[in-house]
């Protein structure tokens, strides 16, 4: 219980945090792609639906969007890239640098779709070709690094 008290406090805090990361001037850092990745290759399969409304409900929290197309908006990532978690598993920083850089392309591409399809613009539906070059050097390490943080590592998979 604990820790999914935890999950649904701080998973929405992340979108916040990176807010205000943007603000300080510092590169920017997509928390949809972010945990998007940590969903795709090293969540518990069995918490996945949970821990995927949380933070769609945190991406609805800073975009227009509203939370059925941030479920979409995420969830279709992690359904690709989920059956590709054996090749992924561990810290294979390549395919991670790769992986996230389709899902920093990804992202906006079905922001933009689903937004257009069911009238609910997002401000996050344009590509940036700096934030896909940031997630693909800055996500890898990053993901690592909190991955041994709550909350994310009370859902990690065991190995």
């Amino acid at each position: 219980m604990k820790r999914w008290l935890l999950w649904f406090l701080f998973a929405p805090q992340f979108f916040l945090l990176a807010g205000l990361w943007r603000d300080l001037g510092l590169p920017p850092l997509d928390v949809g792609v972010l945990l998007c990745m940590f969903l795709a290759m090293f969540a518990q399969r069995s918490a996945l639906p949970w821990l995927l409304l949380g933070a769609a409900a945190g991406r609805a929290i800073v975009d227009e969007a509203g939370l059925p197309v941030q479920l979409l908006v995420l969830g279709i990532p992690v359904a690709v890239l989920l059956p590709l978690r054996s090749w992924f598993f561990g810290q294979r920083w390549i395919w991670q640098a790769g992986a996230a850089a389709l899902c920093a392309i990804a992202i906006p591409k079905l922001a933009g779709l689903f937004g257009r399809v069911f009238q609910q613009p997002s401000q996050s539906a344009s590509l940036d070709l700096v934030s896909v070059i940031w997630a693909a050097l800055l996500l890898p390490p990053l993901l690592s690094v909190l991955r041994w943080l709550p909350p994310l590592v009370a859902f990690e998979e065991e190995a």
